[in-house]
């Protein structure tokens, strides 16, 4: 059986509108049963104003025992360029990482160096997956083939996919280990395409001693979306997003969100399984 460790990479803030489709609204639940873990009023801006929201984990998952020493996404990578990069884009939202944040150290902490990595999924490519793409010099980057267009050439409109993650993207290409639908990487771990959040968006199944467990992605950013059968505010395709959370559930046994800090209250030390 496989483990899994949470190791997290930086922070970003999320709005209410951004983390549930309208905010949540609805007549029958009450704002309390809406707002997402950590939700707070006081996220201060690099203009000093404050805002409603959430600051969310962005992590990256270790797979431990994997035949092929394997990484679920890159990570944040400089924080300082995701907030000047999406300034650029009209986009004000805090970028932070605290001293324990780094994926290095959390590598570290499991004798493992960014060179020992042989395989990292992208799950998707946008900047908060693609962030430390070449801190991987030796791994093979998994990729759904539908991704590949918008991360290398993203139209002005899409969201969440810049020309300056492009860049560095071109620079790994040549590593680019790329597949089409659902694919088993080897037994107890497999992806599946999903699509919704984005055209090749793809969750991880793995089995555990905790049950088959599936990282979402961005399928879902937190719990609320998976207890209420909300989707997340950014997406590409609802329709797509709504089938394939409920083709997650028929999947797995224990669903993940990608963007959630109550993850550290279900799983207090970070492992899964």
């Amino acid at each position: 059986m496989l483990r899994i460790h949470h190791i997290v990479t930086g922070e970003l803030e999320s709005s209410l509108d951004v983390s549930l489709l309208g905010s949540g609204a609805a007549p029958d639940l009450s704002r309390e049963e809406v707002l997402p873990f950590g939700f707070r009023d006081d996220i201060e801006r690099r203009d000093g104003s404050l805002h409603e929201g959430v600051m969310v984990p962005v992590p990256v998952w270790l797979i431990e025992g994997s035949e092929t020493l394997t990484l679920i996404d890159s990570g944040l990578g400089s924080v300082e360029h995701v907030q000047e990069m999406q300034a650029r884009y009209g986009i004000e939202f805090v970028a932070s990482r605290g001293e324990d944040q780094d994926v290095v150290a959390g590598l570290a902490a499991h004798g493992i160096s960014p060179a020992d990595v042989q395989r990292v999924v992208l799950t998707h490519l946008h900047f908060d997956h693609v962030g430390g793409v070449e801190t991987f010099e030796n791994a093979r980057l998994t990729v759904q083939r539908e991704e590949i267009a918008y991360g290398l050439t993203p139209p002005r409109w899409a969201t969440f996919y810049y020309p300056e993650d492009a860049r560095r993207l071109h620079a790994v290409a040549d590593r680019f280990e790329v597949i089409e639908g659902d694919v088993e990487l080897e037994p107890g771990l497999r992806v599946v395409k999903v699509g919704g959040h984005t055209p090749g968006c793809m969750a991880t199944i793995v089995d555990t001693e905790a049950g088959r467990v599936c990282l979402t992605s961005d399928i879902a950013y937190n719990y609320r979306n998976i207890e209420l059968d909300w989707p997340p505010g950014a997406f590409w395709n609802l329709e797509q997003e709504m089938d394939g959370l409920r083709r997650l559930r028929s999947l797995s046994e224990v669903l993940v969100p990608q963007h959630d800090w109550k993850v550290r209250e279900v799983y207090p030390d970070g492992v899964i399984g």
